[in-house]
């Protein structure tokens, strides 16, 4: 294991040791909303995948082309 690897993992027990058991659950909580979220944009691409990038594309502002006068 690289000592990058080593200190990653070394920081992160720190991390997780300093904090609460509600603190823990919190995060753990968040994480898993992520997920469901994550899952239900995949599941509605996977169904319909032009209507799915059709309503979520990116609006461009009309400023990002500069005419030149």
């Amino acid at each position: 294991m690289s000592d990058k690897a080593k200190n990653s993992k070394g920081k992160k027990t720190v991390v997780e040791s300093e904090m609460t058991y509600e603190q823990k659950l919190e995060r753990e909580n968040e994480l898993l909303r992520l997920e469901v979220e994550y899952l239900k944009k995949l599941r509605a691409f996977q169904m319909d995948p032009e209507g799915y990038l059709e309503k979520h594309k990116q609006r461009y502002h009309s400023n990002s082309k500069k005419s030149s006068n």
